[in-house]
């Protein structure tokens, strides 16, 4: 039976990992209209501009929303089937709470240029996913 409780904790991660992906295209977008660099050509030209290089923030917000866009899905399917296969609430709760939060801490490392933080945050998040995949492995196996 599947708990309403681990529903609700991935429909919040979810939640959470969508609000910081619209956060990292914000701050995209906010960096290449205030430096008026756009490296596409149709886009440049939308404002008139010709097309070059964009500013080191914008590159480096694209990179951690394609990080996110390469790690989230992993921990959100597993997420799902945790919660398909009747798996309680709880340790759900934990390892998705510190999976939310190495991914905030990893996506702010990588926009500020902070390392080890950046890799410190990004093997966090792996550790959760691992973990939530044996979580999923013993129950399965009992």
């Amino acid at each position: 039976m599947i708990d309403a409780g681990s529903v609700c904790i991935v429909a919040a991660t979810a939640a959470a990992l969508f609000l910081k992906g619209l956060i990292l295209s914000y701050i995209q977008v906010a960096a290449r209209y205030r430096a008026r660099s756009f490296s596409r050509p149709e886009d440049a030209r939308l404002l008139g501009l010709a097309p070059q290089s964009e500013p080191d923030l914008a590159v480096r917000a694209a990179g951690a929303l394609r990080n996110e866009g390469e790690n989230a899905p992993y921990f959100l399917a597993l997420a799902v089937i945790h919660a398909l296969i009747g798996g309680p609430p709880v340790p759900l709760l934990g390892v998705s709470s510190l999976y939310v939060m190495a991914r905030l801490f990893q996506g702010y490392a990588q926009v500020r240029a902070l390392q080890p933080q950046r890799m410190i945050g990004y093997l966090t998040g792996v550790l959760a996913t691992l973990c939530l995949a044996v979580l999923i492995a013993l129950r399965m196996a009992v």
